[in-house]
Protein backbone atom coordinates (compact mmCIF):
# COMPACT_ATOMS: atom_id res chain seq x y z
CA UNK A 1 0.00 0.00 0.00
CA UNK A 2 2.55 2.21 1.25
CA UNK A 3 4.92 1.73 -2.28
CA UNK A 4 1.82 2.46 -4.24
CA UNK A 5 1.38 5.88 -2.64
CA UNK A 6 4.86 6.38 -3.01
CA UNK A 7 4.57 5.73 -6.56
CA UNK A 8 1.43 8.37 -7.10
CA UNK A 9 3.48 10.92 -5.33
CA UNK A 10 6.45 10.65 -7.60
CA UNK A 11 4.04 10.86 -10.68
CA UNK A 12 2.12 13.72 -9.07
CA UNK A 13 5.88 15.57 -8.19
CA UNK A 14 6.75 15.43 -11.25
CA UNK A 15 3.58 16.72 -12.97
CA UNK A 16 4.28 19.52 -11.70
CA UNK A 17 7.62 20.16 -13.48
CA UNK A 18 7.70 23.98 -12.32
CA UNK A 19 7.62 23.73 -8.70
CA UNK A 20 9.68 20.57 -8.50
CA UNK A 21 12.40 21.78 -10.70
CA UNK A 22 12.64 24.76 -8.25
CA UNK A 23 12.74 23.06 -5.65
CA UNK A 24 14.69 20.21 -6.64
CA UNK A 25 17.30 22.62 -7.55
CA UNK A 26 17.44 24.66 -4.16
CA UNK A 27 17.27 21.21 -2.54
CA UNK A 28 20.72 20.62 -4.62
CA UNK A 29 22.14 24.05 -3.00
CA UNK A 30 21.45 23.53 -0.13
CA UNK A 31 22.81 19.93 0.21
CA UNK A 32 25.84 20.31 -1.61
CA UNK A 33 26.57 23.73 0.90
CA UNK A 34 25.53 22.12 3.60
CA UNK A 35 27.83 19.12 2.76
CA UNK A 36 30.67 21.01 1.90
CA UNK A 37 30.67 23.57 4.78
CA UNK A 38 30.00 20.26 7.44
CA UNK A 39 33.03 18.80 5.56
CA UNK A 40 35.56 21.65 6.99
CA UNK A 41 33.30 21.62 10.44
CA UNK A 42 34.36 18.24 10.90
CA UNK A 43 37.82 17.76 9.83
CA UNK A 44 38.55 21.63 11.58
CA UNK A 45 40.40 21.14 15.22
CA UNK A 46 37.72 22.87 16.81
CA UNK A 47 34.18 22.58 15.07
CA UNK A 48 32.48 25.63 17.06
CA UNK A 49 35.19 27.97 16.08
CA UNK A 50 35.72 26.60 12.49
CA UNK A 51 34.40 29.77 9.76
CA UNK A 52 31.91 27.51 8.70
CA UNK A 53 29.80 26.35 11.45
CA UNK A 54 27.41 29.55 11.87
CA UNK A 55 27.04 29.41 8.20
CA UNK A 56 26.41 25.78 8.01
CA UNK A 57 23.83 26.55 11.03
CA UNK A 58 22.15 29.42 9.06
CA UNK A 59 21.50 26.92 5.93
CA UNK A 60 20.74 24.18 8.13
CA UNK A 61 17.87 26.61 9.48
CA UNK A 62 16.96 27.73 5.55
CA UNK A 63 16.74 24.13 4.77
CA UNK A 64 13.88 23.84 7.45
CA UNK A 65 12.72 26.86 6.06
CA UNK A 66 12.43 25.58 2.63
CA UNK A 67 10.96 22.01 3.56
CA UNK A 68 7.92 24.02 5.64
CA UNK A 69 7.25 26.22 2.21
CA UNK A 70 7.21 23.20 0.28
CA UNK A 71 4.63 21.65 2.03
CA UNK A 72 2.51 24.60 2.61
CA UNK A 73 2.54 25.49 -1.09
CA UNK A 74 2.43 21.28 -1.72
CA UNK A 75 -0.93 21.04 0.31
CA UNK A 76 -2.42 24.47 -0.66
CA UNK A 77 -1.80 24.35 -4.10
CA UNK A 78 -3.61 20.73 -3.76
CA UNK A 79 -6.19 21.03 -1.56
CA UNK A 80 -9.01 19.96 -4.67
CA UNK A 81 -6.99 17.36 -5.24
CA UNK A 82 -6.69 16.14 -1.51
CA UNK A 83 -10.44 17.50 -0.99
CA UNK A 84 -11.60 15.02 -3.79
CA UNK A 85 -9.08 12.40 -2.63
CA UNK A 86 -11.27 11.96 0.57
CA UNK A 87 -14.49 12.11 -1.30
CA UNK A 88 -13.20 8.79 -2.77
CA UNK A 89 -12.53 7.26 0.08
CA UNK A 90 -8.92 8.18 0.96
CA UNK A 91 -8.34 7.96 4.67
CA UNK A 92 -6.12 11.34 6.13
CA UNK A 93 -3.18 8.34 6.66
CA UNK A 94 -3.19 8.23 2.79
CA UNK A 95 -2.80 11.27 1.89
CA UNK A 96 -0.68 12.09 4.34
CA UNK A 97 1.50 9.21 3.08
CA UNK A 98 1.20 10.92 -0.34
CA UNK A 99 2.37 14.02 0.87
CA UNK A 100 6.12 12.35 2.48
CA UNK A 101 6.77 10.90 -0.80
CA UNK A 102 5.98 14.35 -2.52
CA UNK A 103 8.60 16.08 -0.44
CA UNK A 104 10.68 13.07 0.08
CA UNK A 105 10.97 12.57 -3.64
CA UNK A 106 11.90 16.17 -4.67
CA UNK A 107 14.96 16.07 -1.29
CA UNK A 108 16.21 12.85 -2.55
CA UNK A 109 16.37 14.51 -6.53
CA UNK A 110 18.23 16.92 -4.97
CA UNK A 111 20.46 14.63 -3.17
CA UNK A 112 20.93 12.44 -6.40
CA UNK A 113 21.76 15.66 -8.41
CA UNK A 114 24.38 16.53 -5.94
CA UNK A 115 26.37 13.22 -5.29
CA UNK A 116 26.20 13.00 -9.06
CA UNK A 117 27.72 16.34 -9.48
CA UNK A 118 30.67 15.20 -6.92
CA UNK A 119 31.00 12.25 -8.34
CA UNK A 120 31.29 14.21 -11.91
CA UNK A 121 34.28 16.23 -10.48
CA UNK A 122 36.26 13.73 -9.25
CA UNK A 123 35.93 12.12 -12.98
CA UNK A 124 36.83 15.08 -14.78
CA UNK A 125 40.01 16.05 -12.45
CA UNK A 126 40.94 12.58 -12.33
CA UNK A 127 41.08 12.37 -16.00
CA UNK A 128 42.90 15.63 -16.79
CA UNK A 129 45.32 14.39 -13.65
CA UNK A 130 46.24 11.70 -15.71
CA UNK A 131 46.21 13.50 -19.37
CA UNK A 132 48.18 16.27 -17.79
CA UNK A 133 49.96 15.37 -14.54
CA UNK A 134 51.79 18.42 -14.05
CA UNK A 135 48.78 20.48 -13.80
CA UNK A 136 46.83 18.97 -11.40
CA UNK A 137 49.20 17.24 -8.35
CA UNK A 138 46.34 15.24 -5.90
CA UNK A 139 42.79 13.97 -7.57
CA UNK A 140 40.49 15.08 -4.27
CA UNK A 141 36.45 14.82 -3.84
CA UNK A 142 34.69 17.91 -3.16
CA UNK A 143 33.23 16.59 0.05
CA UNK A 144 33.81 13.70 1.68
CA UNK A 145 31.55 10.43 1.99
CA UNK A 146 30.99 11.13 5.84
CA UNK A 147 29.53 15.00 4.92
CA UNK A 148 27.02 13.34 2.51
CA UNK A 149 26.22 10.98 4.82
CA UNK A 150 25.40 13.32 7.58
CA UNK A 151 23.44 15.92 5.38
CA UNK A 152 21.59 13.08 4.03
CA UNK A 153 20.96 12.32 8.10
CA UNK A 154 20.05 15.89 8.68
CA UNK A 155 17.71 17.10 5.83
CA UNK A 156 15.54 13.70 6.57
CA UNK A 157 15.14 14.80 9.87
CA UNK A 158 14.13 18.18 8.42
CA UNK A 159 11.87 16.54 6.24
CA UNK A 160 9.70 15.19 9.01
CA UNK A 161 8.88 18.47 10.23
CA UNK A 162 7.80 19.36 7.28
CA UNK A 163 5.66 15.99 6.91
CA UNK A 164 4.21 16.76 10.65
CA UNK A 165 3.35 20.86 9.47
CA UNK A 166 1.82 19.08 6.32
CA UNK A 167 -0.61 16.12 8.18
CA UNK A 168 -1.76 18.75 10.11
CA UNK A 169 -3.19 21.04 7.32
CA UNK A 170 -4.03 18.25 5.38
CA UNK A 171 -6.86 16.67 8.26
CA UNK A 172 -8.10 20.51 7.85
CA UNK A 173 -8.99 19.84 4.63
CA UNK A 174 -12.94 18.80 4.36
CA UNK A 175 -14.38 16.50 1.05
CA UNK A 176 -16.62 19.12 0.47
CA UNK A 177 -14.41 21.22 -1.24
CA UNK A 178 -14.01 18.96 -3.96
CA UNK A 179 -18.26 19.40 -4.42
CA UNK A 180 -18.01 23.09 -4.47
CA UNK A 181 -18.50 24.64 -8.13
CA UNK A 182 -15.05 25.69 -9.80
CA UNK A 183 -15.12 29.03 -10.26
CA UNK A 184 -15.72 29.52 -6.12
Amino acid sequence: MVMRLWKKAWKMSTRDKKTFTVFALLYTFLTFTTSFMLDYVITSPDPLRSAFFYPLVIIIVASLVLTLLYAWLTVRRNRKVWATLKCIGWRSSEISWLILGYIFYTTIMGLFITVEFCLHWVAITGYIHSAFPDLITEVEPLVSLQAVGLTVAIFIAVQFVGYIAARGRITKVRPMLALKRVGE
